[in-house]
């Protein structure tokens, strides 16, 4: 019989081997991370020296729309990091060398310039002579509003105003515009019909994450934020149809459907005044007299009848809320309205400081001399922003927001009316006025300045038009609408160019 040797098994003996094949995977693992890191910080420097700041704009809203905070985020000691904050963090070293090797292109500054560095000067200024530490509620710190809500938008407005802006980039942005309107369009009917599988990025399928669920809200998961980006895109398909595709104009047009789907889908009411607002602009301007005549006349008549047969469903319009929940969004108004005014009253001028109002109003609510019900409002934000801005701002910053829109407005109205100018500076001109519609109406109904991918899809824009206005000298007027429709580059019917 054979001797039967023993041996202690130790831990170190059994855990060891394992030890040693994790450390090894570590190795590994590690390893890989720093050469992905390796070829994409050489991709990050040759992009940053040799890329376009336009692209890289385009790279950030795209990235700040669909793949944000509740996509990816990460805390790096006190801040925390998102994709669009990363993108953002290159695009400002990308401006400044750029800048420092001369290819940017620098342009004098304008009236509607300078009025925008003096509306969000006095939101600064009146953020930092009030308690910008103060919160109430799920309101962001007044400081934090400051800069999510303007002052960045502020750095993307004045990098594209900066940037060198030409056919090219200007198609290459409608393009982009449009495409990415395909994308929220479907995005949105896929959550409409529940087909979760299909949707992208995954957090879209998510109750708990973001606002409107029940709603199209898309990857901001927001209604309002996807119905506003969703008619940007409806109107670039319009305007911008003779430079996205000159020989077939017609093929960018074939989106308008899903986009119209997408915007419906939203189930949000100002969104539609908005997307209408814009479309009624663009059919006006681009449009015979007798062809725009037709069409307007019938579609006022269309929103007529309903409004006089289906008065109460659009008032109690539930779009996946309660009817109890639709009727105080609804009621809320008035609420904020007297609210406004009695504060209003106390702070004319100056305003009670910018993102004050959300402590501030609680010493209003206590008003039993109207039947309003204040106390509903107790948790909101303020809907109506031009309101919000007064009470905060007072007339000044009242103002300064009023007047800085019509100067926007006044600088795509000059880019459309320049009839010497070329298509692809017009197109921009006529798709900036229909997006100052559709902001307008959101902002009247909604805390648009508490939206950041708003903003910064506006400023965006907006940054565009003041870098191209300088290129529009004084011209002769445009000829009349209705004038030389056979030889109009815009299509078979509109203005001559």
């Amino acid at each position: 019989m054979l001797p039967v040797v023993s041996r202690t098994l130790s831990f170190d003996s059994i855990i060891q081997p394992y030890l040693n094949s994790i450390s090894t995977a570590a190795r590994i693992m590690t390893f890989l991370i720093a050469l992905v890191l390796a070829i994409g910080l050489v991709w990050a420097s040759v992009l940053v020296m040799r890329g376009s700041l336009m692209v890289g704009c385009l790279a950030f809203l795209l990235v700040n729309s669909c793949l944000g905070y509740f996509f990816y985020h990460t805390r790096i000691g006190p801040v925390e990091m998102t994709a669009d904050r990363l993108v953002l963090i290159l695009l400002t070293g990308a401006y400044f060398i750029h800048r420092a090797v001369g290819r940017t292109d620098p342009k004098p500054l304008t009236t509607s310039d300078y009025l925008t560095f003096a509306f969000l000067g006095w939101l600064s200024l009146r953020t930092f002579t009030s308690d910008f530490t103060a919160t109430a509620g799920d309101a962001p710190a007044p400081m934090w509003h400051l800069i999510v809500g303007y002052l960045s938008p502020l750095w993307i407005f004045w990098i594209a105003r900066q940037s060198r802006i030409d056919r090219r980039s200007v198609r290459l942005l409608h393009v982009c515009l449009i495409g990415f309107g395909i994308y929220l369009a479907a995005t949105a009917i896929l959550e409409i019909t529940q087909q979760w599988w299909a949707v992208f990025p995954r957090h879209i399928a998510d109750p708990e994450v973001g606002l409107h669920f029940g709603r199209a809200r898309g990857p901001m998961v927001q209604s309002i934020v996807l119905g506003f980006c969703l008619s940007i895109c409806l109107f670039c398909t319009w305007t911008s149809r003779q430079l996205v595709s000159p020989r077939r104009p017609w093929l960018p047009m074939l989106a308008m459907p899903l986009l119209l789907a997408g915007i419906y889908f939203s189930y949000t009411r100002c969104v539609w005044i908005g997307a209408a607002l814009g479309l009624a602009l663009i059919v006006y301007l681009t449009f015979s007299w007798r062809v725009r005549t037709v069409v307007l006349g019938g579609a006022m008549m269309v929103g007529l009848l309903v409004a006089v047969v289906a008065w109460d469903d659009l008032v109690g319009f539930q779009g996946g809320r309660s009817a109890g929940a639709t009727r105080d969004s609804t009621a809320m108004r008035g609420s904020f309205a007297y609210v406004s005014y009695q504060m209003f009253q106390d702070h004319p001028i100056f305003g009670c400081g910018f993102g004050q109002y959300a402590h501030a109003k609680e010493a209003y609510l206590a008003d039993r001399s109207t039947s309003l019900a204040l106390e509903h409002i107790r948790d909101q934000l303020h809907h109506i922003t031009p309101l919000s801005l007064l009470v905060e701002t007072g007339l000044i910053g009242f103002g300064l927001f009023f007047a800085m829109l019509a100067a926007w407005g006044r600088d795509a109205w000059r880019l459309w009316r320049a009839v010497d100018a070329p298509d692809w500076i017009r197109a921009h001109g006529l798709l900036m006025m229909a997006v100052l519609l559709a902001y307008f109406a959101n902002a009247v109904f909604q805390p648009v300045g508490h939206m950041n991918i708003v903003h910064m899809m506006l400023f965006f824009l907006v940054g565009i038009s003041s870098g191209l206005v300088r290129s529009v000298v004084p011209r002769r007027s445009m000829p009349p609408v209705n004038a030389s429709p056979t030889t109009s580059r815009w299509g078979r019917v509109g203005l001559s160019s």
